[in-house]
C-alpha cells in the first residue's frame, strides 16, 4: 500500500500540467481512429498515468520521422512506442522500466516463396523509414552478404499498402502491428524474426525528468501486477505480455514464521512452494518458447538419440498432418517413405553420432500424399553440461518451389545458348542480350551487338512498310514471325526466319522482346531445287508437264477473257528412239538439250517451250489473232519455222547429226477452253503428221477424235459387257476329209443389249489395247473347257478337240500356265481336247520363254497350233523347237489359191513342212469346194470355213457334224 500512498501524495503535490504527446500509425499500440481520436495500447496506457498525475493530454498526429523531429525540437512533450538505443538515448530521454516487449517479424504475401533470409536476395522490402528496424535490417543483410533493396514508406500503413499494390515483395514491422494488420493486407508471416526490443515513452533530450520518473512508477505497478488496468488494456488489444515478479512481502512473511520455531515444516512448504513457482516459471517459459518457435514459418524439430521425435512445432505436424502425440515418440518412417527414412537417418547419424553440424537437401516423400518436396535442413547436435549429445535440433525450409525456379532458369539459360540465334531487347528495341549462335550467324560480337537495334541487320529489301506492319502486329498481338533478308557484318545478305515475342509485366506493360533468328538460306536453296524439280524439266531447263498445264490452263482463260487466238504445237521428234538404241543415251540426251534450245529461239518472248518427257515438246502460241484461219495462218508460220529449225543437222560427239520431227497443231477455238481436249488435239493431230511420212505438221482433223471416242465408248462398254455377261462362244467346226467333225474352234462373240453381235474385228483390238484382252480370254477358256465337258457326255463328240485363240498379252501374263491349269482342273475338261492356237507374232518376243510355257502344258496333254502360219517371220531354226501339234494355213493364202501361183506354191510348202516336221495341217478360209479338193491334192486333209457352215452355237455345230458324219468323197 506504500507506492499507491506515495503515487496520490505525488499528485496532490503536483500542479495541473498539458502535455503534448505526437501520435503515428502503428496500430494496435498508438495510431489515429476513424473519428479523429488517438487510439492503442500506449495511448490508454498513457490515459492511466495521466488520470493519476492529473495532466491533460494533447495529441498530436504526425507521421514517425516528424514526430521523433518535433520531439527534439521541442515541439512535443513525449512519443509512444519508442525503442531505446545507444543512438537514440544521445537524442531523447527516457524512462526506465520498459512499457511492451517487441520484436520485428517479415511479412510476404501468400504466394511468395520467402521462408528464410537468403530467400530475401533480389526482393523489395519496404520498412519504416528512420526505424531502428532499417537500420537493423541493413546491417544484418550486410552480414550475411544478401542484396536486397529497400523501399521507405513514410508509415507502417504506407509499407503494407506497397506489398498489397505489389511494389515490394515483403515488408518489416514489429510483430503487434504485423499480426494485428496481416489480414487486413493479405500477407502472411516469413517466419523470419530479429531484434528483439523494449518499447518506451520518450522525451525531449533533458527534458521531463519527472513526467518520466512518473511513468516508470505506473510501469513498476504495473510489472509487480498490483495494478490490473495494465493486464485489462493489453487483453483489450488482443495481446499478451508476461508481468513478472514475486511479491518481497510473501519473503517477509515466511521469515516471520521462522520467529514461531516452526522452520522445518515451513522450509518444506517453502522447499514445495518455490518448486510449483520454478515450474510455473519454466511452464511459461516452454510456452513462451513454443509460441516463438510456432511463430516461426520454418518446420523447427527435436530428434533424440533414438531417432524419434521429442518435439515437433505447429508447422512440423501441420506439414505431416498429425497431432504432437502421434508424431513424438515415432520415427520417420510412420510419415515418409522408406527411401526417405533411409536418407533422414543418414544424415541424423552423421549429427547424434559423430556431432557434425549438418546443412544439406532433403528430399522427402510422404507416404500420406505420395508428394515429393525439397527441404534445406540444418541440423544441430545438442549436448549435456559435460558436452555428451542428448539429441538433435534441426530447422527445415521448405525450399521446392526456389529449387524449380533454380532449374527453370538454368533451362531457360541453357536454351537460350543453345537455341539458333536469339536475342533479349528492352522495350526501345536496344539489344540487352544475346547467345553465341546469333553473334556467328551475324558476324558480330555479344559486345558488337549489345545497346545496338536489330536495324543494325537492315538488308534494304524489305521497306519501312514493311516493319510498320511488323510492329503493329506485335502492338496488337504480342507477337510476330515471317521471314526477312538481314545483311552481316561483312556485307552478305541472308535470308532468316525471324521470331519475335512481347514480354509483359502483370500490369500490362511491354518490359521485353525476344526474338529468334534462324538462317534459312538451306531451306531456300532447298526449296528452289524442288520448286525446279517439280516445274522444270531437269534435263533442258524447259517447264515441265505440270508448269506447262498450269500456263496452258491459265493461257486458256486469259485468251477467252481477251478474245485473242492461241495454238498449241505438240512436237515429237523422228526416230529419236534410233538414235538412243545405236548411239547411247548420252548422246540422245545432247540431241535433246539441242532441240530445247532451237525450240526455244523460235518463239516469242512470251510463248512457252516446255518438254513433256521422252523427245516430246509442247509450244504454246498465245495472242494470235481472234479469227481461226487467221491463227491457223499464224501457227502454221511458226511450225514451219519449227521444222526447218530442228531439220538442220546436229553436232553430237563430235559428229553430225540429221534429225526431223513431226507437229500436231492444235488451236485454242479446237478445244472450248479444255486444257486435256487441247492436248489430246495436239497429240492426234501430231501422229496425224507421223503417218503422213513424218518431217511435216497437220492440224486437228475433228474425224480422229470422233474415231478415239467411239473406242473410248467401246472400251467403257467391253467392261461392262464383261461385268453383267454379254458374251458368249460361237463354234466353227474343222472337217477332216477321212473322220467328217473333228472338232471345233471357238470364237467369242459380243451380244450387246443395243447394238446387238458386234464383230470381232470392231472389238479384239480394243481389247487388246486397253488390256481387257486378258480377263476376256481367262472367260472364253473357261467356257470353252465347259463346252468341252459337254461334249464328252456324248459319245459322238466326245472325241472332238476345240481351239482357243490366246493372244501375246493374255500368254505373256505372269500366271497364265496356272490359270490354264487351274479352269482345266475345275471344270474337269479332258486336256487332251484342248488346243491353244498362237500367233507368229507372239513367237517373235521371248522365244526361250515361249518354249518354256508352252512345254509347261504340254506336259498335262494340252495341244498348240501355230495360227496365220506364213504371214509373219517364222524361223525355221526355232519352229522345230517349239512343241507345236499343228500349223493352220492362213485364209490369205487359201482365197486365190485357185489363181495365184504363188499362193499355190506357199500352201504346198507349208504342207510340205509340216509332213516332214510330223505335225498336223488344217486350212482355214475355205469357202469351196474346189479349194477343198485344191488343198487335198497338196496334201491338206482337214478344213475350216463356211463352206462346212457359219460359226455358230454348240447346237449348231450338231447339225453340221450330222452332216458330215461320212466322209468326204
Amino acid at each position: 500500500m506504500v507506492l499507491p500512498l506515495l503515487w496520490a501524495c505525488a499528485s496532490l503535490s503536483a500542479a495541473p500540467r498539458e502535455l503534448r504527446v505526437g501520435v503515428y500509425s502503428n496500430e494496435p499500440k498508438v495510431f489515429v481512429d476513424g473519428d479523429g481520436k488517438a487510439a492503442g495500447i500506449f495511448v490508454d496506457l498513457l490515459q492511466l498515468v495521466a488520470a493519476r498525475e492529473q495532466w491533460t493530454l494533447k495529441f498530436v498526429p504526425c507521421d514517425w520521422q516528424a514526430c521523433l523531429d518535433a520531439l527534439r525540437a521541442g515541439q512535443l512533450d513525449l512519443m509512444p512506442d519508442v525503442a531505446r538505443s545507444p543512438e537514440r538515448e544521445a537524442l531523447y530521454s527516457f524512462h526506465a522500466l520498459p512499457v511492451l516487449h517487441s520484436w520485428s517479424q517479415i511479412y510476404r504475401t501468400p504466394g511468395s516463396a520467402i521462408h528464410s533470409l537468403f530467400d530475401l536476395q533480389g526482393k523489395r522490402v519496404a520498412v519504416l523509414r528512420g526505424s531502428v528496424q532499417r537500420a537493423t535490417f541493413v546491417s544484418m543483410m550486410d552480414s550475411f552478404g544478401i542484396q536486397v533493396s529497400l523501399v521507405d514508406a513514410s508509415s507502417l500503413i504506407d509499407a503494407f499498402a506497397l506489398v498489397q499494390r505489389g511494389e515490394a515483395d515483403a515488408v518489416i514491422a514489429n510483430h503487434l502491428f504485423g499480426n494485428f494488420h496481416s489480414a487486413r493486407y493479405g500477407v502472411v508471416d516469413t517466419g523470419i524474426v530479429f531484434q528483439p526490443a523494449t518499447l518506451f515513452f520518450a522525451a525531449g533530450p533533458g527534458r521531463d525528468a519527472d513526467v518520466l520518473e512518473a511513468i516508470d512508477r505506473s510501469v513498476q505497478g504495473w510489472r509487480s501486477g498490483a495494478d490490473p488496468a495494465y493486464t485489462e488494456v493489453l487483453r483489450r488489444w488482443g495481446v499478451q505480455e508476461q508481468v513478472g515478479g514475486v511479491s518481497r512481502l510473501w519473503w517477509w512473511g515466511l521469515g516471520g514464521l521462522l520467529v514461531f520455531g516452526l522452520l522445518a515444516a515451513l522450509a518444506a512448504l517453502l522447499l514445495r512452494r518455490e518448486v510449483q513457482t520454478r515450474t510455473r516459471h519454466l511452464q511459461d517459459s516452454e510456452q513462451k518458447l513454443a509460441t516463438i518457435l510456432d511463430s516461426v514459418g520454418a518446420f523447427i524439430y527435436i530428434k533424440g538419440r533414438d531417432y524419434r521425435y521429442q518435439y515437433a512445432n505447429h508447422h512440423t505436424l501441420k506439414l505431416f498432418g498429425k497431432t504432437a502425440s502421434e508424431v513424438v515418440g515415432h520415427e520417420d518412417s510412420i510419415v515418409f517413405d522408406a527411401a526417405t527414412a533411409a536418407q533422414l537417418r543418414a544424415n541424423d547419424r552423421r549429427v547424434l553420432e559423430d556431432g557434425e553440424t549438418l546443412e544439406a537437401e532433403e528430399v522427402n516423400t510422404q507416404l500420406a500424399t505420395g508428394e515429393t518436396r525439397v527441404y534445406l535442413s540444418v541440423k544441430i547436435p545438442l549436448r549435456h553440461a559435460d558436452g555428451s549429445i542428448h539429441a538433435l535440433c534441426g530447422i527445415s525450409t521448405d525450399i521446392t518451389e526456389r529449387r524449380k525456379a533454380e532449374e527453370s532458369l538454368q533451362i531457360a539459360a541453357t536454351v537460350f545458348e543453345s537455341f539458333e540465334g536469339m536475342i533479349v531487347t528492352g522495350p526501345d528495341q536496344r539489344i540487352l542480350k544475346a547467345n553465341q549462335a546469333y553473334a556467328r550467324l551475324t558476324g558480330y560480337a555479344v559486345d558488337e551487338l549489345v545497346g545496338q537495334t536489330p536495324r543494325l541487320l537492315h538488308s534494304g529489301r524489305q521497306d519501312a512498310a514493311f516493319y510498320a506492319g511488323m510492329h503493329a502486329a506485335l502492338r496488337a498481338t504480342g507477337m510476330w514471325q515471317g521471314e526477312v533478308w538481314n545483311r552481316r557484318k561483312d556485307g552478305s545478305e541472308y535470308p532468316a526466319w525471324i521470331t519475335i515475342t512481347a514480354v509483359r509485366s502483370p500490369e500490362g506493360g511491354i518490359t521485353h522482346y525476344v526474338g529468334t533468328q534462324t538462317d534459312i538460306s538451306s531451306r531456300k536453296a532447298a526449296e528452289e531445287e524442288i520448286r525446279l524439280l517439280a516445274f522444270y524439266d531437269p534435263l533442258t531447263g524447259l517447264p515441265n508437264r505440270r508448269l506447262m498445264t498450269d500456263r496452258l490452263q491459265h493461257s486458256l482463260v486469259a485468251s477467252a477473257r481477251a478474245g485473242t487466238g492461241g495454238a498449241l504445237l505438240f512436237v515429237d521428234l523422228d526416230n529419236f528412239k534410233d538414235l538412243n538404241d545405236t548411239q547411247g543415251h548420252e548422246l540422245g540426251d545432247q540431241l535433246l538439250r539441242q532441240v530445247a534450245a532451237r525450240l526455244t529461239g523460235c518463239v516469242r518472248m512470251g510463248d512457252t517451250v516446255a518438254r513433256l518427257g521422252g523427245d516430246e515438246f509442247i509450244v504454246l502460241l498465245e495472242g494470235l489473232s481472234p479469227h481461226a484461219h487467221e491463227a491457223a495462218a499464224q501457227a502454221e508460220m511458226v511450225g514451219r519455222t519449227v521444222l526447218q529449225a530442228l531439220g538442220q543437222s546436229y553436232l553430237l560427239g563430235g559428229l553430225a547429226h540429221h534429225s526431223a520431227c513431226s507437229i500436231g497443231i492444235a488451236l485454242y477455238a479446237d478445244a472450248r477452253g479444255s486444257v486435256d481436249e487441247l492436248l489430246k488435239h495436239g497429240d492426234m493431230a501430231m501422229y496425224q503428221a507421223k503417218g503422213a511420212g513424218r518431217n511435216t505438221l497437220r492440224f486437228f482433223d475433228p474425224r480422229t477424235q470422233a474415231n478415239v471416242t467411239a473406242r473410248t465408248l467401246l472400251e467403257a462398254g467391253l467392261r461392262e459387257g464383261l461385268r453383267d455377261g454379254q458374251f458368249l462362244l460361237h463354234y466353227q467346226a474343222q472337217i477332216s476329209a477321212h473322220h467328217g467333225v473333228v472338232g471345233a474352234e471357238a470364237l467369242v462373240r459380243w451380244q450387246h443389249p443395243l447394238r446387238g453381235l458386234v464383230s470381232p474385228a470392231e472389238f479384239i483390238p480394243v481389247a487388246e489395247a486397253s488390256g481387257l484382252i486378258v480377263p476376256l480370254g481367262a472367260w472364253i477358256l473357261r467356257a470353252a473347257c465347259l463346252q468341252l465337258v459337254e461334249w464328252a457326255r456324248d459319245a459322238r463328240t466326245a472325241h472332238w478337240t476345240l481351239a482357243v485363240n490366246v493372244s501375246a498379252r493374255q500368254f505373256r501374263h505372269s500366271h497364265f500356265v496356272d490359270e490354264v491349269l487351274g479352269v482345266l482342273e475345275e471344270t474337269g475338261a479332258n486336256p487332251q481336247r484342248l488346243k491353244l492356237e498362237l500367233t507368229e507374232t507372239l513367237l517373235l518376243d521371248d522365244v526361250e520363254d515361249t518354249i518354256e510355257r508352252m512345254e509347261q502344258l504340254r506336259g498335262h496333254g494340252v495341244g498348240f497350233s501355230l495360227d496365220d502360219f506364213g504371214t509373219g517371220y517364222s524361223s525355221l531354226s526355232y519352229l522345230k523347237r517349239l512343241p507345236l501339234d499343228q500349223l493352220k494355213i492362213d485364209q490369205g493364202f487359201v482365197r486365190d489359191l485357185l489363181t495365184d501361183a504363188d499362193d499355190a506354191s506357199i500352201a504346198r510348202t507349208i504342207v510340205t513342212l509340216a509332213h516332214s516336221m510330223d505335225l498336223g495341217v488344217i486350212a482355214e478360209g475355205v469357202e469351196t469346194r474346189e479349194q477343198r479338193d485344191m488343198l487335198a491334192s497338196l496334201g491338206c486333209h482337214t478344213w475350216q470355213g463356211y463352206l462346212f457352215g457359219r460359226p455358230g452355237p454348240a447346237a449348231a455345230l450338231q447339225a453340221v457334224a450330222a452332216q458330215e458324219q461320212a466322209p468326204v468323197p
